[in-house]
């Protein structure tokens, strides 16, 4: 089951939610926080809550809403959300969470969630395909792992970004809500090689490539500065919190050659095997229609 989740305080997420209700038939029932909880039963079972609070401080929201609405445990959650930054690059992008040094903005000080590399990478793909056959000019990409809230499931993030033009614009949410919708009505989908990725920048660029083009999942991704700041627990939970994860994928242009070797040798003496682009088999999937 999937528990997805919208935020008053975010005009991003609500487009999202709004969009989200008129792609789908719902079934309302109950509040949570005050708020209507819609449910749908396509696939996989999916449910919509609203929190009134901004969502990067929910924590425990999963154990929240399990025990106010008496559902099973989600075996994902999916944050719907805006992206800020100080270039306004209109982006649309999925992303792990938690913080590999100080919670500066939610969750708690080294530690992170457990990522969904499948359901994440799955949408990710969804959303490049939709937006280049809608002709929207967003780039599509991950982001690494970055802020919170603190969760026990496996959780990730799908944003529109970032100004608030973007946030309220119709066509992106309904972009982002058609790939949530197929990823609730996928469930369990055929397992693909998930690896974590280590190393570049913020927006990932490389590991997001090689998703686009190869049979690999990403859940967790470290980028150059978090390095730089991470604690070692705080790196091998990066493989602990990434289900399924055997490879990983190091970005090593991104760094010095000493650096390589040293986060190669810790990864791999974690289990991992290091692997390159052409190592991998090419996906050759047609642009699924929205």
């Amino acid at each position: 089951m999937f528990l997805l989740v919208a935020s008053k305080e975010d005009t991003a997420s609500m487009n999202i939610k709004r969009a989200l209700l008129a792609a789908h038939v719902w079934e309302e029932k109950r509040t949570f926080e005050d708020n209507a909880v819609f449910t749908c039963h396509e696939g996989s079972k999916a449910t919509l809550v609203t929190i009134n609070k901004h969502h990067l401080y929910a924590d425990d929201l999963d154990k929240k809403a399990v025990k106010a609405l008496n559902i099973p445990p989600p075996s994902t959650v999916i944050f719907l959300s805006r992206h800020k930054s100080e270039s306004g690059l209109r982006t649309l992008t999925v992303h792990p969470i938690g913080c590999y040094s100080k919670a500066d903005y939610g969750g708690k000080d080294g530690t992170l969630v457990p990522s969904a590399p499948v359901a994440m990478t799955l949408a990710m793909r969804l959303v490049h395909e939709r937006a280049k056959a809608h002709g929207l000019d967003f780039k599509v990409s991950y982001e690494t792992t970055h802020h919170g809230p603190y969760l026990e499931t496996p959780t990730f993030y799908i944003e529109i970004g970032s100004e608030e033009k973007a946030w309220a614009e119709v066509p992106p949410a309904e972009v982002l809500a058609s790939a949530v919708l197929d990823v609730v009505r996928a469930g369990p989908v055929e397992e693909e090689p998930v690896a974590i990725g280590v190393g570049g920048g913020h927006y990932a660029p490389r590991f997001t490539d090689v998703a686009l083009a190869k049979k690999m999942a990403f859940g967790h991704m470290v980028p150059s500065y978090a390095l730089e700041k991470a604690s070692e627990d705080a790196l091998a939970q990066v493989v602990k919190k990434t289900p399924g994860a055997k490879f990983v994928y190091l970005h090593r242009k991104a760094m010095k050659a000493e650096e390589y070797k040293r986060y190669k040798g810790f990864f791999e003496g974690l289990g991992l095997e290091a692997v390159h682009e052409k190592d991998l088999e090419a996906r050759n999937a047609p642009i699924p229609q929205a």
